[in-house]
């Protein structure tokens, strides 16, 4: 009978045995398959913010492209510089074929008007116009600031294009005109 008892004992301590690796080795997959999940999800998290800094940073160069700034400093450099008198450093044959491109480059570039009239009148009206047409209040503000600070001095704008100011002096005349009709209709 202690012989069958200690039979019994060695079957079951043997059964526990296997019964344990058997758990062990679950243990070790499941966990495996878990770390192998969770790396997946790693990398997933960090293609989407890879995704995502790659998406800021091409909307921030569309945005700068399309700033009206950017377009105006790039027309500026790509301007020729001012032609000052002065020893030239030119000593080949093409020089004064050059010199005289350059000149005719500085002609064009004087003869395009380059300012715009800006007045606190006109940027209140285009402030109302963006308020009327569902213009988010941020992007309003964003929108005024750029107008100051591409603001330009009436002067400046009066003495620079003159035949703005031939039409807008025909578009006040034709406005005058218009209100004078205005009148004598509601006479």
């Amino acid at each position: 009978m202690a012989e069958e008892l200690d039979d019994i004992g060695r079957e079951t301590a043997a059964l526990m045995k296997q019964m344990l690796q058997l758990a062990t080795l679950v243990a070790l997959r499941t966990r495996e398959r878990g770390q192998k999940e969770a790396e997946a999800r790693v990398k997933v998290t960090e293609q989407r913010i890879k995704d995502a800094k790659e998406l800021a940073l091409r909307e921030a160069r569309e945005s700068k492209a399309k700033d009206p700034r950017n377009v105006e400093l790039t027309r500026m450099l790509d301007r020729p510089p001012l032609e000052r008198g002065g020893i030239s450093l030119e000593r080949d044959r093409f020089s004064s074929e050059a010199s005289t491109a350059r000149s005719e480059a500085q002609a064009a570039a004087a003869a395009t008007p380059t300012v715009r009239y800006d007045s606190p009148e006109r940027r209140t009206a285009l402030a109302a116009h963006l308020t009327k047409i569902g213009v988010a209040p941020e992007l309003r503000a964003i929108r005024m600031l750029m107008e100051v600070g591409q603001a330009q001095p009436a002067s400046e704008a009066v003495r620079s294009v003159p035949d703005d100011n031939e039409r807008l002096a025909k578009r006040l005349r034709e406005q005058e005109l218009a209100r004078q009709r205005g009148l004598e209709r509601s006479r």
